[in-house]
């Protein structure tokens, strides 16, 4: 009954939404100002895999440009959120969470992928720490809502978000970035693309930047915390068009980024530790007697053949990526030595192979058919914590010579995954203004697990003192095959040139697994989202008005959910939600030196079934009361009821060259980090701004930029646990001054 109700709902919005815009329609265009040739630049995506209007695809997406990225202060794939309604992105230690439309994980761990994926350049990430992606040299950034599962797979599930890089070039140019800002932080770019031959062209884009002043103090000993202090990014692509219909592409990437920026922690607000009093709350500083590091460093290459064979076209991508992190920090939020997490080391590597074949034709059937292949192997080596102080030793002081260093626990885990799928998808073009979209994929995937614990016992522990022993006897060594299809339903209907609607069923599913960090859990299942959409898409007043939006409702089950628990993370699913809402892009041309943009998103989420909720209840004393009860009524991690971004972009030409002004505001209705609700984010607004000069030519600018100009304070993350609750924060206000030269 809900479920008809709620698509009731979805089609009752429809219908509003679709009147609306045809009475606007109306309504503005004995309006619609004269002698204006300005109209709203066309958007190409590849959404389903072929280039297409962004105004022809029957799918929500938000589709921005390297311009729209660089104007609202786009720099990283976690700022995606300023400019895209329904999307909450955070990190947390050195891991990248997104989220859209309430759809996402908080769990971290060897070979736990999102169920957000990220491509770049066609590429898989599996990695959550290498999504988190600097966008150094960017053409396009496509933000698909909704499951992708058919043409892009498991682990699609809320959505898709699709990175494509700039392209090299036949004729020489390029260009350098310097930048400064407060914090000491310094910036260094460039970007060089050009001819080798008449066929060869390759380019090279590179981005360094180090923060010289950490945004806090570690008040234990005084040194910096929340310091980035060094971060690197290089990407080289190469072409090669060796004869007519045959092209040839290998791309090369580095990224690097260490400091203590992702691992910086301190007591959450309204919480006690258990042990010891309360270090600062609410800011940038913390009270840890571990100084926080994270270091990561990861990359790749890929080959891309495309063969035009006439009645469609040939594209195989094989890929390569490497990457491994490394993290140490203080898990209790006081300065005795409690629980540390030092090191917590993962390695990860995949291997994806894609062949696909695209029809090129123009009839009335268009199609895309491929199969898809990777091997990933993702290794806690080791995740280690160490635990002591009053933790071990409850009637011993620590200034006793009786007190007891540490105790370590450390994991290895091996979790491997081979993943095989074949997919297909058509359009069908009914009548010239009608169309019927059928797609499914069939995956089959089996990971397995090799794991150990050993445990490291203090000199003086009764019995074991000084010795190792294996804590898993015998060590874990199982594995397991899943199996799921996928499909996509969608009609569409072309009201008129300016005008198109759809309505869409999507089943997605993301991948079941093991646990390394926490190997005796069970495996989890995978989970399964049946989505229903209808969307309209509608170019108004002469092409200088553009509303994009769509209605869906969401049937989420078997959910997996983690928990924090001895500074790992674990894992439990079974649970069900019902999500449904409304989101929409909104783009004028006011004049043609002044761009309006906007985005709204509103979500109600609720868990409808979770009788085995993990829940955190804090004790007057300090800590955490750890129980297992119902979440039933609960809002999901990470989903705001609404987030909305408006922009104002103006140029405005000067005797000599043009001043540009760029406003950006980000609202978020704020959010919750676990299943019981306890801990959570209150509501916020991030602004940023810049000013802007460019000479003629577009050969020099300046700029003068500011970010998070209120200086929220806003959570990457909310932790519970039995000993206390942590956070740790986004970045406070920063301001500066760049300028770019091209050649």
């Amino acid at each position: 009954m809900a479920r008809t109700k709620c698509v009731s709902l979805v089609l009752s919005t429809f219908v509003l939404v679709h009147a609306s815009a045809w009475a606007q329609v109306d309504s503005t265009a004995a309006a619609a100002p004269q002698n204006q040739s300005a109209t709203l630049q066309e958007v190409v995506v590849t959404a389903q895999k072929r280039s297409e209007r962004l105004q022809d695809v029957p799918i929500a997406v938000t589709a921005l440009t390297a311009d729209r990225l660089a104007t609202a202060g786009v720099e990283s794939t976690i700022d995606l959120p300023l400019v895209t309604p329904g999307l909450t992105f955070v990190n947390i230690s050195g891991n990248a969470f997104p989220h859209i439309r309430g759809i996402g994980t908080t769990a971290i761990g060897a070979g736990f992928e999102n169920p957000v994926s990220l491509y770049v350049d066609g590429v898989y990430f599996a990695s959550g720490a290498a999504s988190l992606l600097t966008l150094n040299n960017v053409a396009q950034v496509e933000v698909l809502k909704g499951p992708q599962g058919t043409l892009f797979g498991r682990n699609a599930t809320g959505g898709l978000i699709q990175v494509t890089t700039r392209d090299p070039q036949q004729v020489t140019g390029g260009e350098v970035n310097l930048g400064y800002g407060n914090y000491g932080t310094a910036v260094i770019g460039g970007y060089l693309t050009g001819p080798l031959s008449e066929q060869l062209a390759a380019d090279l884009a590179v981005r360094v930047s180090t923060q010289g002043q950490g945004y806090g103090n570690n008040l234990f000993n005084g040194k910096d915390v929340y310091r980035a202090d060094r971060d690197v990014a290089i990407r080289s692509k190469w072409g090669w068009t060796p004869w007519g219909g045959t092209a040839l592409s290998f791309i090369v990437d580095y990224e690097e980024n260490a400091g203590s920026q992702d691992t910086s922690f301190s007591n959450a607000p309204g919480t006690a530790p258990l042990f010891g009093p309360a270090g600062p709350v609410g800011n940038w500083d913390i009270a840890a007697d571990f100084q926080p590091r994270n270091l990561f460093r990861g990359g790749g290459a890929s080959i891309r053949l495309q063969q035009d064979l006439g009645f469609a076209q040939l594209t195989n991508i094989t890929a390569y990526r490497r990457s491994q992190t490394t993290l140490g920090f203080d898990g209790d939020g006081v300065t005795e030595p409690i629980q540390t997490l030092d090191p917590v080391k993962v390695d990860d590597l995949q291997v994806t192979e894609e062949l696909q074949l695209t029809s090129t034709g123009t009839g009335r059937l268009q199609w895309v058919a491929g199969v898809f292949y990777m091997h990933g192997d993702s290794k806690s080596n080791p995740s280690t914590v160490a635990l002591g102080g009053p933790l071990l030793n409850f009637a011993v002081p620590p200034t006793s010579p009786f007190f007891q260093p540490f105790d370590k626990l450390s994991i290895y885990g091996d979790q491997t995954t081979d993943s095989w799928a074949g997919y297909g998808q058509s359009t069908l073009a009914l009548t010239d203004s009608d169309h019927l979209t059928l797609g499914v994929r069939y995956t089959t995937e089996h990971r397995h697990l090799a794991a150990s614990e050993l445990a490291q016992f203090a000199p003086a522990v009764p019995f074991f003192g000084g010795t190792t022993i294996d804590a898993l006897t015998p060590p874990i060594d199982e594995g397991k095959t899943f199996a799921r299809p996928t499909w996509r339903v969608a009609v569409d209907h072309r009201f008129s040139d300016e005008v198109l609607g759809y309505l869409s069923y999507n089943r997605g599913f993301k991948s079941g697994g093991f646990n390394p960090g926490v190997p005796t859990d069970p495996a989890y299942n995978p989970e399964v989202l049946d989505a229903y959409e209808v969307g309209l898409k509608s170019d108004l007043w002469d092409r200088r008005v553009r509303l994009n939006a769509a209605a869906f409702y969401y049937d989420y089950k078997n959910i997996q959910v983690g928990h924090f628990v001895l500074g790992q993370i674990g894992y439990y699913n079974g649970a069900a939600a019902e999500i449904y809402g409304l989101d929409a892009d909104f783009e004028a041309l006011i004049t043609s030196q002044l761009t309006f943009t906007a985005g709204v998103a509103l979500l109600h989420d609720r868990f409808t079934d979770v009788p085995n909720a993990v829940i955190f209840t804090p004790q007057s004393f300090g800590g955490n009361a750890t129980s297992t009860g119902s979440a039933n009524g609960n809002r999901l991690p990470l989903a705001p009821d609404a987030t909305f971004n408006v922009s104002v972009d103006y140029r405005h030409a000067l005797p000599v060259g043009e001043l540009g002004l760029d406003i950006s505001d980000s609202y978020s209705h704020g959010y919750v980090f676990a299943p019981d609700n306890i801990l959570h984010q209150p509501a916020f607004n991030l602004v940023n701004a810049s000013m802007s000069w460019t000479a003629p030519g577009e050969r020099f600018i300046a700029s003068l930029w500011g970010k998070n100009l209120s200086n929220e304070v806003v959570a990457n993350a909310l932790l519970a646990s039995a000993i206390g609750s942590l956070a740790s924060y986004r970045p406070p206000r920063t301001f500066g001054a760049s300028v770019s030269v091209k050649f």
